[in-house]
């Protein structure tokens, strides 16, 4: 498990490239996707991780959503600072996030699938 990261704001952004889009709104969800960003509603600290297969231990699925990236995933704050990042292979990357809790979550896993 990563080290816990303070983040500025209650969102963090899960992006597949250097130039993205987030998305415009949440529509009251904990989660929401543009074509190349993922951005999630979050506590601080949170712990981020990047998985394989869906964690064992109890965590609540956000949302599953597919990705177009350049190879690389990358979770930043709305700063662009990165905090973890994972390589991935380039194109259409299907991922679901994971959260300790569905509001707010304070540990959130993104489980890349396989193809």
């Amino acid at each position: 498990m990563s080290e816990p990261i303070d983040v500025p704001s209650s969102v963090v952004l899960v992006v597949g490239s250097e130039q993205f889009t987030p998305p415009t709104t949440f529509e009251g969800l904990s989660c929401a996707a543009s074509d190349d960003c993922v951005a999630v509603v979050v506590s601080s600290p949170l712990v981020v991780d990047f998985a394989g297969a869906a964690p064992g231990d109890a965590t609540v699925d956000l949302g599953t959503f597919t990705l177009a990236t350049e190879g690389q995933l990358s979770v930043r704050d709305v700063y662009n600072r990165g905090f973890e990042s994972a390589g991935v292979e380039p194109g259409a990357v299907r991922l679901t996030v994971w959260g300790d809790r569905a509001d707010e979550p304070g540990r959130i896993v993104v489980q890349v699938h396989p193809d």
